[in-house]
């Protein structure tokens, strides 16, 4: 019988090996973890007949092809090549998560031991990397801002490969978590500051159903850390929707700044293109600046600094704006997804709190990592964001011990009923 589940971890420790090169020198890597993946989940269904097992995964598949299909064959913002380009990098965030929640792979202690050790050594480096100066970490990461999230993504790694069967982490390996948190510091980036305050709210003051009953003091608290967060990041929220460079708003200004642009655009994209949206390939995607898409041209960007076909850098430097790809139907998917992977990690918190309590921070890190680094990056369908979504598949696979359990104390109630029945009967 093939094993997926060991294949799976051995992409996954793949994946974490070669983090901090991926950005500059294996740019493919993630690419090849998420075919591998896809190709181990083909390979289930046909040698162990697990097709339903992954009809999650070709529920996305499903979507993604729809839309593959209708910017094709209903729009022409884009030839077929740079569509099926699009179909690809649109999926990939999502692949590495369907597999992992399908599969539910569990790390024994040599995985686990060997993700730690990787995952230390990555941060190790960044931090080295950081003292070197920005040239070093230009010429190794190739931008700043990824040293952040190769620090973040390898302490959620130390703390999840830390856990003990009861689920208990020990102080040191929090505080090493927490040192390489606090050394992401150093990408000075507005982003990251907001991830840390609420890094540091979870792994210290969260409690396993503390917002059950939300009171007074709750609310002063949930508004302080969303305040901090805002505090800390508000520079980069000003630059992308309010002033652009400048140091005060200016509606004029904004044609002259491609963030803002994107942003823009987009909410007009989304009334005018209801409500499937302007296709794959036509917006703020890589695909769509690589092959140029008329819509630039329709909506009159196309001399846009950073937008045009000659400096078209900025085309792919956020997320949400690719979202006006799909649509209001795209939107309420894209919510859809998310609303469906926190009800999983409700699902483990409240089955067990004290074993799932870090599994539920690391999830909930994760999601609160990939909102917040979509505003300004598309770190989401690049190799920090599908080792976040392995990780988070992983923790969601959880909820398949809570289904077994809840079928075998039905399978023992049922038993228990029978035998009580028998025993009536051989009493009359």
């Amino acid at each position: 019988m093939l094993r997926v589940d060991r294949i799976c971890i051995w992409v996954i420790i793949l994946g974490a090996a070669v983090l901090t090169l991926s950005y500059q020198y294996i740019k493919f890597i993630d690419e090849l973890c998420v075919l591998l993946l896809g190709s181990v989940a083909l390979l289930d269904c046909f040698v162990n007949r697990q097709w339903k097992k992954y009809s999650f995964m070709f529920l996305l598949m499903g979507i993604m092809t729809f839309y593959a299909l209708y910017s094709g064959l209903c729009l022409n913002n884009n030839t077929w090549r740079y569509i099926l380009m699009d179909w690809v990098i649109e999926l990939k965030p999502y692949v590495p998560f369907a597999v992992l929640l399908a599969v539910a792979p569990k790390l024994e202690p040599a995985d686990k031991k060997i993700l730690k050790w990787i995952s230390i050594a990555n941060a190790t480096f960044c931090c080295l990397l950081f003292l070197g100066g920005h040239q070093l970490v230009t010429k190794i990461l190739f931008h700043v801002t990824y040293g952040g999230c190769t620090l973040f993504i390898s302490s959620l790694f130390i703390i999840y490969c830390s856990l003990d069967d009861k689920g208990q982490l020990s102080r040191r390996d929090l505080l090493l978590s927490v040192f390489f948190l606090t050394y992401g510091l150093a990408c000075t980036r507005s982003k990251y500051y907001g991830l840390y305050v609420l890094c540091i709210f979870f792994l210290f003051y969260y409690k396993p159903g503390m917002f059950k009953s939300v009171t007074f003091k709750h609310v002063l608290m949930i508004a302080g850390v969303f305040a901090m967060v805002l505090l800390v990041s508000w520079d980069k929220i000003s630059y992308y929707f309010l002033t652009g460079a400048g140091n005060k708003f200016d509606p004029t200004v904004a044609a002259s700044f491609a963030r803002p642009v994107l942003y823009g655009t987009g909410g007009l994209i989304f009334i005018d293109y209801f409500p499937f949206g302007s296709g794959l390939a036509s917006f703020a995607s890589y695909p769509s600046g690589v092959g140029y898409s008329n819509v630039y041209y329709e909506y009159g960007i196309n001399n846009v600094f950073g937008l045009s076909p000659q400096t078209g850098f900025y085309i792919c430097d956020a997320f949400y704006p690719s979202l006006a790809q799909f649509g209001v139907f795209g939107v309420m998917l894209f919510i859809g997804f998310w609303v469906y992977a926190y009800q999983l990690l409700k699902k483990i918190i409240r089955f067990d709190p004290s074993r799932f309590r870090y599994p539920f921070i690391i999830g909930m890190l994760i999601i609160c990592f990939i909102a917040i680094e979509n505003t300004g990056g598309n770190t989401f369908t690049q190799s920090p964001g599908m080792l976040s979504m392995s990780l988070l598949g992983t923790i969601c696979g959880m909820s398949k011990l809570i289904r077994r359990h809840d079928s075998q104390a039905d399978s023992d109630a049922e038993q228990e009923r029978s035998l009580h029945s028998f025993e009536l009967k051989k009493i009359n």
